[in-house]
């Protein structure tokens, strides 16, 4: 299935990218997708254009420095330019002492890892805040201008995922973003589409102006080999360009549990 999901990518890039050789965007829709999928047996047209490393890009796209952002109601663009962002090498190592949990060992969903790194005090270690507020994963639009490699784009109630949110007394607000799979990087546009929803809700005035947001992302790691959880912080020094992510900090929590 990933294989026809690459091949169906593959062949819209190339066909469209004749039309247009030098453009640097170059925007499509799910009913162009959708007749390629049909051609490619690959029949969820909506999951076709989510790829989340540079890894599983197809190779066309790859070669020529393209990868793909989605732009809101059915539209999407192949865009020249980098969208991913590779992780950095954590240098904090902290071993974290964990009950045997019940629920815990059953699935391994991206709002289960949420759920984990509060119950086992992880991401109240990784704040340095002990009282946290929790919320649970939710889905929203957001519509925003931004710019890639000089381009600009335009997203038009884009929807959006958030993983996991914590809050302090405050004003602080903390984001999640998570996966179960290791890769060496990730979609930047995941943080910066959640960064440009609270920058929404901020000039709608629902949010005070005071309000501390901070982006992190989460990598639960669980298998014979490995027990762990990788956070990462980042923010965004221009709030229109999706390349200025930067680094903040790292740690890594290897996790044990009584045998």
């Amino acid at each position: 299935m990933v294989s026809r999901k690459r091949d169906s990518i593959d062949i819209l890039f190339t066909k469209l990218r004749k039309k247009k050789l030098r453009a640097k965007v170059i925007e499509f829709t799910n009913t162009e997708l959708k007749r390629v999928t049909q051609d490619t047996k690959f029949m969820n047209q909506f999951d076709a254009t989510k790829f989340d490393s540079s890894e599983l890009l197809p190779e066309t796209l790859k070669k020529n420095g393209f990868f793909i952002v989605h732009l809101g109601k059915g539209k999407h663009a192949f865009v020249k330019g980098k969208g991913y962002h590779e992780f950095e090498k954590i240098k904090i190592i902290k071993n974290n002492k964990v009950g045997k949990g019940i629920i815990d060992g059953v699935g391994s969903s991206e709002a289960g890892a949420v759920s984990f790194i509060y119950n086992e005090g992880i991401i109240q270690d990784f704040l340095g805040i002990t009282t946290l507020k929790v919320h649970t994963a939710r889905r929203s639009k957001v519509s925003f201008s931004f710019k890639v490699n000089g381009s600009k784009l335009f997203a038009d109630k884009q929807q959006i995922e958030i993983d996991g949110i914590f809050e302090t007394q405050t004003g602080m607000i903390v984001t999640v973003e998570a996966k179960n799979v290791e890769h060496k990087d990730f979609e930047i546009r995941q943080l910066f589409s959640i960064k440009k929803y609270f920058d929404m809700l901020l000039s709608e005035g629902r949010l005070s102006k005071d309000t501390n947001l901070r982006l992190l992302f989460l990598v639960r790691l669980r298998d014979k080999e490995q027990n762990l959880c990788r956070l990462y912080e980042y923010q965004f020094t221009d709030d229109e360009d999706l390349n200025s992510i930067s680094f903040i900090q790292a740690v890594e929590y290897q996790i044990i549990t009584p045998t």
